[in-house]
């Protein structure tokens, strides 16, 4: 009887060590399997931006080839565009050729000078149809460079409004004045006698 009790207390002891251990190890299942189910859902939404990711990124793709496509087209119908006018502009040149006597100004292209700030600038019009297609100025040895391109405004001008009435360019007057001064010489040798 005397080791009964004593038997009695140790198995009672390892009941309750055997239920604490079983308990742990419970614990430990059920927080392993937390912890799978964690890794398997931040694993779904991982492949899910992975997905994403490579949908934009095609997206972006076909964008981009979209665009490259609509810049050729684009390129290639201004150079239609370009080369339709150029056709209908020696189509318009030669049959206005044979007929130049009703116009103001004969067609081609006439040189004229006049008195700039620094000497003389030397022009080049064109014409066409009695219109003024081209300026250049070919020669302005003594004008300053800076005021003369500042001066050359005054060309788009012209050509813009077919006539050599328009305003002088400020801070280049001289130049812009003797640069329309030089288009008028020009003009009075292109007029048809």
């Amino acid at each position: 009887m005397k080791y009964q009790n004593f038997i009695m207390r140790i198995l009672c002891l390892l009941l309750i060590l055997a239920a604490a251990v079983g308990y742990n190890s419970m614990q430990k299942k059920d927080t392993q399997a937390q912890e799978s189910q964690e890794i398997t859902a931040l694993t779904k939404r991982v492949e899910k931006l992975e997905e994403q990711n490579t949908e934009i990124l095609s997206a972006l793709e076909e964008a981009a080839k979209n665009q490259e496509a609509a810049i050729a087209q684009a390129q290639r119908d201004a150079k239609d565009k370009d080369d339709a006018a150029k056709e209908d502009a020696e189509e318009a040149d030669t049959e206005e050729e044979s007929d130049d006597s009703e116009n103001v100004y004969k067609d081609g292209t006439y040189t004229g000078s006049a008195q700039g700030f620094g000497g003389a600038i030397t022009v080049q019009v064109t014409l066409a149809n009695d219109e003024i297609t081209d300026i250049q100025v070919t020669s302005a040895p003594g004008e300053d460079s800076a005021y003369l391109s500042q001066g050359e405004g005054v060309i788009s001008s012209i050509i813009s409004t077919q006539s050599t009435d328009v305003d002088t360019v400020s801070g280049a007057t001289f130049s812009s004045t003797g640069i329309i001064n030089a288009v008028v010489d020009a003009l009075g040798k292109a007029e048809n006698g």
